[in-house]
């Protein structure tokens, strides 16, 4: 197979005298390789060409490209393979944003290398004019150039991944307020109602996101029985995709991580009093949040939602839910310390009770539903100063009975 990559100057034209020719992969219809040439106004446009295409001949770059793709039209394309939730799809929507306010819309692919990548990364500003952003931030949107560009080498629009090496800031996460189990039941005390009750219990006891306990449905709480004595030997929350109804919203596991919960008596006991209210006014609804009332305006929600075209969110279920909260923690007289309250701290609270008392890691990573246990580890795990002090008291126990041992073999060999 021919290698060249010809510079040549054409006389008969005077406004683009300057062609680069290469030859293409063997054509078996003809018996001959294919031709292809550019032709450029300056001299030193054509040599750039000409060195790009040596660069992608020694790397065993295919020669026939297809028509050469755009940032924009890339970026669209990604959009419409998407096969996540709404709220994924739209943080993927404003890296698209970003990354097009950088490069413009023209830009071609190819043209984006990696130190133009690493500049992006480090150029990328919030998108409502604020200067500053966080290093979560930035960190996700490098997560997510990196995931684009890599379909876009499968996709063979380009022969290297420009983000695959950039680096971006090390995250630095912040304290957050965790609720211990006596703080847990004054708040229990304060809710209002028993739903409130059960979406608090669910939280910190299962560890479930706001948006998976209001789309939590009668029929995820499954019991397991003996086969032969009928005996209930544990009752399990199921969180997984839902598919849309006619009537009923879609639900969205986030990061596809569907799981199962065992559920602790305390929180069985919350249900089955709810159950049990619902029984008694004969208004059961499917969800277990929501009475018939709250369940209608979901379904007159969902069918606007459908009219015009609007994508449906978890959280969509249930409004003011947060304004709320933040009233029933004044009322139990928890403080915060500076730090935000949010119905998300019952799940990290739950989170940080698995981590203290299983010594496997990936048994809360598994609960959690989280796909990386650095996740798990590095946002929903904080030592606070009683864990320290745990750990300092532990090691006065091994020393203790170190020494214990020491006084025992002492004796041994005196006598």
């Amino acid at each position: 197979m021919t290698t060249k990559i010809g510079l040549y100057r054409n006389p008969r034209s005077p406004t683009r005298p300057w062609v680069v020719r290469w030859y293409g992969e063997y054509d078996p219809a003809t018996g001959k390789e294919k031709r292809y040439s550019k032709s450029f106004e300056l001299k030193r446009d054509a040599e750039a060409l000409q060195a790009n295409q040596a660069t992608e001949f020694r790397q065993d770059w295919r020669r026939d490209k297809p028509d050469e793709v755009t940032v924009k039209d890339f970026c669209k394309s990604w959009i419409e393979c998407l096969t996540v939730r709404p709220e994924t799809v739209k943080l993927y929507q404003n890296t698209v944003r970003r990354l097009l306010a950088y490069f413009g819309q023209n830009t071609l692919l190819r043209q984006i290398t990696p130190l133009l990548a690493h500049r992006f990364i480090a150029s990328v500003k919030s998108l409502n004019g604020k200067e500053t952003l966080s290093s979560s931030t930035r960190h996700r949107v490098l997560r997510h150039c990196r995931t684009m560009f890599k379909n876009a080498v499968v996709w063979e629009l380009i022969s290297k991944n420009p983000f695959k090496n950039v680096e971006a800031p090390k995250v630095t996460t912040r304290p957050w307020h965790y609720l211990r189990p006596t703080k847990y039941k004054s708040l229990l005390d304060a809710a209002p109602s028993l739903r409130w009750k059960v979406l608090y219990a669910l939280c910190y006891t299962a560890g479930l996101r706001k948006g998976e306990a209001l789309s939590l449905l009668w029929g995820d709480i499954v019991k397991e029985t003996n086969k032969e004595t009928g005996k209930v030997l544990k009752v399990l929350v199921v969180i997984q995709n839902r598919n849309a109804t006619l009537t009923m919203p879609p639900f969205y596991v986030k990061d596809n991580d569907a799981r199962t919960i065992p559920l602790p008596k305390h929180t069985i006991a919350i249900l089955e009093d709810l159950a049990t209210y619902y029984q008694a006014l004969e208004t059961k609804s499917p969800y277990v949040l929501l009475d018939k009332q709250q369940y209608e305006r979901v379904k007159v929600k969902w069918q606007k939602y459908q009219q015009q075209g609007r994508a449906w969110r978890n959280p969509d279920m249930l409004n003011n839910a947060l304004k709320k909260f933040k009233r029933h923690i004044k009322k139990a007289g928890i403080q915060s310390s500076n730090r935000t309250l949010a119905i998300h701290t019952l799940r990290k609270s739950c989170i940080q009770n698995w981590a203290n008392c299983n010594r496997n890691p990936e048994t809360t990573r598994v609960l959690a539903g989280h796909s990386d246990l650095a996740t798990t580890m590095q946002y929903y795990v904080q030592a606070d100063g009683e864990q320290r002090a745990k750990a300092a008291a532990a090691i006065d126990d091994l020393l203790k009975e170190t020494d214990a041992e020491g006084q025992f073999w002492a004796r041994l060999r005196s006598g």
